[in-house]
C-alpha cells in the first residue's frame, strides 16, 4: 500500500506539535464529620453566591443541588455518609478552589469547618479540534496524491485498528473532521481533495500525532511508516 510520504513517518514523529497531556491537580484530602461548614474566603473576605459542587470521588457523580454561600460565605453541608466527597467551588470563570473530605463513620454529631481559597485558574488547555486546526496553518511536513499511511510503533510493528482524524479545509465553507479507524496491518488511506490539510493519529498507550500536508494531483507517493511513540498521552 503507498503511503503518505518516504519520510512521513521521521517527519510525524519530529513534528513539534502534540496534544496537550492533563496536568495532575493535588487536591487536599482532609478527614471530616459528616456535618460540614465550608467558609469561601478570596482575600480573608467572605463571599456570598459561590457555588459548591459536591461530588462522590469513587465515581464523580454529583450530591444533590450545588449550594450556594451565604451573607458571610458560608454553606452547609449536613448528614453526609461515609465516604470521600470532592467539593469544587465555582465563583468566577477564573477563579475557583477544590477540597475533598474523607467522612467517616463515628462523627454524626460533629461539625467540621473548612476554608475554600478562591485562586486563579489556569486556561483550560487547547481542544483536540483546537490542536488540528493549528497543526493546518503550520509550516506543511509532507506532500502526496491522498492521505495513505501505515502506523507503526518504535520497534517497526504494526498499530491494529489506529485511529486518524483528518481536518479537511473547504473553500467557502466550515472545516470539518473525518475519523477513520486503520486495518489490522495500521493502515488507513483517504482520497482528498488538493489543499492543505492536517491530521492526527491516535491509539491507546500512544502520543497523538499531529501533521500539516498538502494534498496534489502530480505528488509522488511511497510507502513509509507513522511512527507512534509509547507515552502517557492518548
Amino acid at each position: 500500500m503507498r503511503a503518505v510520504l518516504p519520510t512521513l513517518g521521521c517527519l510525524l514523529s519530529a513534528a513539534k506539535v502534540s496534544i496537550a497531556c492533563s496536568v495532575a491537580q493535588v487536591v487536599e484530602t482532609l478527614p471530616s464529620s459528616a456535618n460540614v461548614r465550608l467558609d469561601v474566603l478570596p482575600d480573608g473576605t467572605p463571599l456570598q453566591g459561590v457555588t459548591l459542587v459536591v461530588s462522590l470521588q469513587v465515581n464523580a457523580r454529583q450530591v444533590g443541588p450545588p449550594p450556594k454561600t451565604d451573607a458571610r460565605g458560608s454553606a452547609e453541608l449536613q448528614n453526609l455518609a461515609p465516604g470521600t466527597y470532592c467539593i469544587t467551588a465555582i465563583a468566577d470563570p477564573k477563579l475557583g478552589a477544590d477540597l475533598c473530605l474523607v467522612v467517616s463513620n463515628g462523627h454524626d454529631h460533629e461539625r467540621n469547618e473548612f476554608s475554600l481559597k478562591l485562586v486563579p485558574l489556569p486556561p483550560p488547555p487547547p481542544t483536540f479540534e483546537e490542536q488540528l486546526a493549528k497543526a493546518a496553518k503550520l509550516p506543511l511536513l509532507a506532500r502526496a496524491r491522498e492521505l495513505e499511511a501505515s502506523a507503526t510503533d518504535v520497534t517497526a510493528a504494526s498499530i491494529p485498528h489506529a485511529k486518524t482524524v483528518v481536518h479537511v479545509l473547504r473553500s467557502g465553507s466550515e472545516p470539518s473532521l473525518i475519523s477513520l479507524e486503520a486495518d489490522q496491518e495500521g493502515r488507513s488511506s483517504i482520497p482528498l481533495s488538493p489543499g492543505s490539510h492536517s491530521t492526527a493519529f491516535q491509539s491507546p498507550g500512544v502520543r497523538t500525532r499531529f501533521l500539516g500536508f498538502a494534498i496534489g494531483p502530480d505528488e509522488a507517493q511511497k510507502l513509509a511508516p507513522v511512527v507512534l511513540q509509547v507515552g502517557s498521552c492518548t
